[in-house]
């Protein structure tokens, strides 16, 4: 996959059919893209001879449909079948992904949704000096995850407290350890380190000594 999937080339009877077509083919508007007009059209000598077709060259920059372009692109190749919806802020990019079987885009932890938007986010750094935060989410499972975590961290930060002893999460994924530490550091009298497990790696939750 190379910076040619995020660009096309148009020829059509005229400009603005050229550059529609364009556009139709990236999926994005024209606020959301370069046009660069290659040729103009000519109707040629009265009509018949010297005939040209007017030609473009629309080249996506935005970098939320950079994004959804290369998700789209990675989930076919993947054969991990979703559609891709495109919700930007100044503060996030966030592609929602709605499949047919949601656990097997979601994957093992969230292993393979992660795994995505990792990726996804290198390549579109590579596309564009905009740094944004790129979010994939399919099915709302984000949000349920974030849920979760936040009952997590209560509870364990409760038992720990109650106990003495340490207390550790199920293996978590690397985006739900971060969270789940900046949860916890809002609590002074707790820290929190991670451990590996089972091939995978927990974060253990415990009260500083002295």
């Amino acid at each position: 996959m190379n910076q040619q999937s995020l660009y096309v080339e148009v020829a059509a009877k005229n400009l603005d059919t050229a550059v529609e077509q364009a556009l139709a083919q990236l999926n994005c508007t024209r606020a959301e893209a370069d046009i660069e007009v290659l040729q103009v059209h000519s109707s040629g000598l009265l009509g018949l001879f010297g005939r040209r077709l007017a030609r473009v060259r629309v080249k996506l920059h935005d970098r939320g449909v950079i994004a959804r372009q290369l998700t789209h692109q990675l989930l076919n190749l993947s054969d991990l079948g979703a559609s891709v919806e495109l919700v930007s802020s100044r503060h996030q990019v966030e592609l929602l992904l709605t499949a047919q079987d949601p656990n097997f885009v979601i994957g093992r932890h969230g292993q393979t949704l992660d795994a995505l938007q990792s990726l996804v986010g290198t390549m579109t750094d590579r596309l564009t000096t905009d740094r944004t935060p790129i979010l994939i989410d399919v099915e709302g499972y984000r949000e349920r995850r974030l849920d979760f975590l936040n009952n997590l961290a209560r509870c364990l930060s409760q038992k720990v407290r109650q106990s003495g002893k340490p207390a550790s999460t199920p293996p978590l994924v690397l985006s739900e350890r971060r969270i789940l530490h900046e949860l916890i550091k809002q609590e002074p009298d707790l820290v929190t380190r991670s451990k590996n497990h089972d091939g995978g790696r927990k974060v253990i939750i415990v009260e500083p000594r002295g």
